[in-house]
């Protein structure tokens, strides 16, 4: 097939000479402007993080915070302890020279008398061993206090302090 031949405005079409544009003169160009949204998601971005960061330390610290009020001791448990510092001050106190083994028998009664009335509320002061070993909670105590009326009262006694202070020791840890 024969080629057609091109002329006047065909020619300038198809790259002619007369078809050349001149370049576009010089202009300074304006950098594109940011969204503001990018802002606003930035901000939203630090706001998130924070309160992660807030809630997390606050939940970790309410954690803590209750495994610490868990482990605490009870009040009993704190009693008995108390108790039982007041029956080894009297161990060491006899163990020195400081204290006789009668003292000693008279201070462990009232020390465990206190520890009841601390423990239940009851006040067993004055309240004789018959007494203290007819009530179930308290019958623990009242056998330990009869077993020291002995050394206490009498005129000679085999009954050893330590003995009693191991008793004593057994009742305060046993209790409930």
């Amino acid at each position: 097939m024969p080629v057609p031949e091109l002329s006047g405005p065909a020619l300038r079409l198809l790259g002619g000479a007369p078809l050349l544009a001149e370049p576009a003169p010089p202009e300074i160009i304006a950098p594109p402007q940011y969204s503001v949204a990018w802002v606003i998601l930035a901000v939203l971005c630090l706001l998130i993080i924070t309160a992660l960061i807030v809630g997390t330390l606050k939940i970790t610290r309410a954690i803590e915070k209750r495994i610490a009020y868990r482990d605490r001791p009870s009040d009993v448990d704190t009693v008995k302890a108390e108790f039982l510092r007041a029956v080894n001050d009297i161990a060491d106190r006899h163990e020195s020279g400081a204290l006789g083994a009668r003292e000693g028998h008279h201070e462990l009664t009232g020390v465990m008398r206190r520890f009841v009335r601390r423990t239940t509320g009851q006040d067993v002061t004055s309240q004789d061993t018959s007494t203290l070993r007819a009530d179930p909670r308290t019958r623990d105590v009242g056998e330990l206090i009869a077993a020291l009326y002995e050394p206490d009262f009498a005129q000679s006694t085999d009954a050893e302090l330590q003995d009693s202070v191991r008793r004593s020791r057994e009742v305060i840890r046993r209790w409930s």
